[in-house]
This record gives C-alpha cells, structure tokens and sequence, in this order.
C-alpha cells in the first residue's frame, strides 16, 4: 500500500472515530451549531492537507484535537469573543441523545456556569472520556494543572448544584 492510501485510512479512521466528539467540544466552545460544523470541517480540510504531518498514527487524537483547538481558537478570535455554551437545547437537538434527564440537564447547566478555566477539563475529562494527558496536551497545560482544575471545577460545579437543589426545594 502507498503513503497516500495509508494516509487516507488513517484519515477516514480517525473521522470516524472522532467526529461526533469533535463537534461536541468544538460547539462547547463556541456556543451555535452552525460556527461548530465549520469548525470541525476546517479542522478535516486542516488535517487531510497536513497529514504527511503526523509522525505517529497512534496519537491521531491529540494532532486531530490540537487542529480543531487552533481552528476554535482562530474562528472565536475573530469574533473577539469566548461564548459560554449554555444552550443546551441546541446541543441536544443537533447530537444524538438517550433521554437526558432532569439532573444531566441541570448538571450540563451547572457546567456552562463554570469559566473556561474549569469548565473544558470537565467536559474533555469528565464527559468525554479523555484521559487527563489528552486533555493537558489539547489545551497546551501541565498534566497536574489539568488536575487541578478538574478538582475546583467539580468542587465548583458541587456548590453550583447544591444552590440550584436548594432553591428547587424550597420552591415546593
């Protein structure tokens, strides 16, 4: 098999496996459906014209997340602006789901909450599945920061939740 066949499996590979998660973060950090599909299709155009670039196929994930976090990064600069993603409607309408429940949606609430800081570990981390060395690497920070963050983030997103039972109880 040549180099371009061999790229081109690793390729269809890689968007087959990622692409669903890729979206996911990509709208996490932006915030609109729409600005999501274009960045998660810059991020293939990106990587299929710079694929003679990846040294090891086995970490495809990380050089596939690194690109889309240069094109979030790229396509919110121009905006000038980080847009939280708190519409959780939208996600959900444009992601297949199996029935999120009250307390997933006051959680994914709870998270959108959270400043940028805390709140991508926990998604990547957290919700992902990532390991905490995939999400150090996509977001260009320590293994120990990342842990750190994921340890005030939740302790965050614990008082953040512990308010919103609260006022929901009393409201009875």
């Amino acid at each position: 098999m040549d180099q371009h066949e061999q790229n081109r499996r690793i390729f269809d590979s890689a968007i087959e496996a990622h692409a669903d998660s890729m979206y996911r973060v990509a709208f996490r950090m932006c915030g609109r459906s729409h600005q999501a599909e274009e960045i998660v299709q810059e991020t293939f155009i990106g990587a299929w014209n710079n694929i003679a670039q990846l040294r090891d196929s086995a970490k495809v994930k990380s050089w596939l997340f690194g690109i889309l976090r240069n094109q979030c990064f790229k396509s919110l600069s121009k905006e000038k602006k980080f847009v939280a993603s708190d519409n959780v409607d939208e996600l959900e309408s444009n992601v297949e789901s199996d029935g999120i429940s009250e307390l997933q949606d006051q959680v994914q609430s709870a998270i959108a909450m959270l400043d940028d800081e805390h709140r991508m570990p926990i998604l990547l981390v957290s919700m992902e599945g990532w390991s905490t060395e995939e999400a150090a690497e996509f977001l260009g920070i320590p293994k120990g920061t990342v842990l750190s963050r994921l340890h005030r983030g939740r302790l965050r997103l614990k008082r953040i939740l512990a308010r919103e039972f609260e006022m929901d109880t009393s409201e009875e």
